[in-house]
């Protein structure tokens, strides 16, 4: 994978200061060992660390003096030519981006950033993908852009003022991340799905290439449907596998993951598969069994934690220690196949006849207070003071109904769909994108190919709540894929196999797990409350200590779990911290 970052002067009379180059290529990546590419003339210092999982650096320059950079691996393609590098994908858009051709970019299947710097006009283009998965972050004043793949490089930029945006971090603690084009600061935006943005001195312009809105459900059978869904998908993988033999994959407890592995062994390729989770939960116990019943070098590794966030650290350490890895090598060991955005995407997990009911019948604003409980998205007035919460109590109700009006379906159950993808799905690999310094891999993720989805959109929304859909998909798998027990959704189809008892899952809480993990989860909490409790500008500014204080005792004390609250207080202190206690507040409303 490759890290992208640039300073753009985008006038005559702005220079670049060598100070701003320096901290550009110190930030890119915590890896001392790292090689930082760098194409600079007066105007410009364009950045690129490459970890080497693709092979070739997509890095471009032309006799003009223009330049391109791409990360991640748009599939340009017209016939899946297996030989295609992401160099000819790069080749296309360098000739393409400057004349505003956009005939390669409908045609991507997957996710991507790229730059392009052009010299007459003096112009710096970004892109991202279809659904804006591979982000691409930008700040910009009257003189300067600054931009980035990474949100943790822009932290460490001086010419970059860091102020908390109160309404994008109050989006993150609700929901998990940012919606639209927000972050946690206020100024650095991030490109939207199909966007392209284009900055010179004359201003700044935006438009978006492909519109998923567009595509119209078409009349067809359910098998038909389901034929179709399954051969895009086969495609994906196998586009994605190119002539490789032997891969790398996470295997899960669940079906997204367990899909990718069945294709991939269909394909008759060796698959090493590595599953992570604490003992005691039902992704321990049953992914040794589909890794068996698939026929993969299988290694399952227990965790002291119930989270995912970082599987990718953990798969890097146990991928470069593996004791099958030199017996039976890839030909390419630093990319891994994720089960990624099958939920969503296929599943419509977030979906239920109750909300579409609402929906459809012009309840929006009932149906978008349900999903946010459901997903304990409330704002936690007590937390904070009396004059903060007030500006912000409705923000997650205000944000989703803005991008609701951004999408121009008129079909409400499936324009909720598309906010999930726009947002839920776009947000969901940031942790593993901010972090590819540190573990070097790169990630095949078919659930989010593009020909995949559109296949998705083409059929009706109430064909696929609940995993209904998905289950009878599967039945087109090899038999293996349904002959052991899988994880399930609350309210969704539920496995036909007898599942073993007792097992903790991500949705039936904490307290399954075992008592080590729950007390060292607490502990940690602890100590982020005290070291809360003892910043008195945090304290005195922000949050209301007193409350905080009787929360963490309580919690401590094993009366009540209020983990919940702590955890809510931690996003807002992480950018209190980075961005030195300044932060701005939404207009009143």
């Amino acid at each position: 994978m490759s890290i992208l970052a640039g300073i753009f002067a985008r006038t005559s009379d702005a220079s670049l200061l060598q100070q701003d180059v320096d901290e550009l290529k110190q930030a890119i990546s915590r890896s001392p060992n790292d090689d930082v590419t760098v194409f600079r003339d007066e105007r410009i210092c364009l950045a690129k660390v490459d970890v080497g999982a693709f092979g070739v650096p997509a890095f471009r320059t032309g006799l003009d003096g223009s330049a391109s950079m791409l990360a991640g691996e748009p599939f340009l393609s017209d016939d899946d030519d297996p030989s295609w590098s992401r160099e000819q994908d790069l080749a296309l858009l360098h000739s393409e981006i400057p004349r505003g051709d956009t005939h390669a970019l409908r045609r991507a299947r997957g996710f991507f950033a790229a730059a392009h710097y052009q010299v007459n006009p003096c112009t710096l283009t970004l892109v991202t993908d279809k659904l804006g998965v591979r982000m691409l972050y930008y700040w910009q004043d009257e003189h300067y852009v600054v931009f980035a793949t990474a949100i943790r490089i822009i932290e460490g930029l001086r010419r970059v003022p860091k102020e908390m945006d109160l309404r994008g971090v109050t989006e993150i603690a609700c929901l998990g991340y940012a919606l639209g084009e927000r972050t946690p600061y206020a100024g650095v935006y991030a490109l939207r799905p199909a966007e392209t943005v284009r900055f010179s001195g004359a201003g700044t312009s935006k438009s978006q290439y492909w519109r998923w809105e567009a595509i119209e459900p078409q009349p067809s059978s359910e098998e038909a449907l389901l034929r179709d869904v399954y051969d895009r998908f086969t495609a994906a993988v196998k586009r994605r596998l190119r002539s490789d033999t032997v891969t790398v994959s996470y295997l899960s407890g669940g079906l997204d993951s367990r899909c990718v592995v069945a294709v991939l062994r269909n394909l008759n390729a060796a698959v090493h598969t590595f599953t992570f989770a604490p003992r005691g939960t039902q992704d321990f116990a049953l992914a040794p069994d589909i890794a068996q019943g698939l026929g993969t070098m299988h290694e399952q590794h227990a965790v002291d934690s119930a989270g995912h966030d970082q599987w990718l650290a953990l798969l890097a350490e146990a991928w470069r220690d593996s004791k099958t890895r030199f017996r039976h090598p890839p030909q390419r060991p630093q990319m891994v196949w994720s089960g990624d955005g099958g939920s969503v995407g296929l599943g419509h997990v977030y979906l239920s006849d109750q909300l579409v009911g609402l929906l459809r019948s012009g309840r929006r604003e009932t149906a978008i207070e349900i999903y946010l409980r459901q997903h304990y998205g409330s704002v936690l007035g007590r937390l904070m003071n009396r004059e903060i919460y007030q500006r912000l109590r409705n923000v997650p109700l205000k944000g989703i109904e803005e991008e609701l009006d951004d999408i121009r379906c008129g079909e409400p159950a499936r324009q909720f769909y598309l906010f999930l993808m726009f947002n839920d799905q776009r947000r969901h690999l940031v942790d593993y994108l901010e972090n590819v310094d540190l573990h070097r891999l790169e990630l095949h993720e078919p659930f989010y190919d593009s020909d995949l989805l559109e296949s998705i959109m083409r059929g009706p929304t109430d064909l696929y709540i609940g995993h209904r859909f998905y289950t009878k998909w599967m039945r087109l798998f090899p038999s293996v894929v349904t002959s052991v027990p899988w994880q399930t959704y609350p309210g969704h189809e539920p496995c036909p196999l007898p599942l073993p008892p007792g097992l903790a899952t991500p949705w039936n809480g904490q307290g399954r797990l075992p008592q080590a993990i729950q007390r060292e989860r607490k502990r940690r909490l602890l100590a982020d409350a005290y070291e809360m409790l003892h910043d008195t500008e945090f304290a005195a500014n922000f949050a209301r200590r007193p409350y905080l204080l009787i929360v963490t005792e309580v919690y401590r004390t094993g009366l009540r779990d209020y983990s919940y609250v702590i955890e809510a207080a931690k996003v807002y202190y992480r950018y209190w911290i980075r961005s030195a206690g300044r932060y701005r507040m939404p207009a009143a409303s």
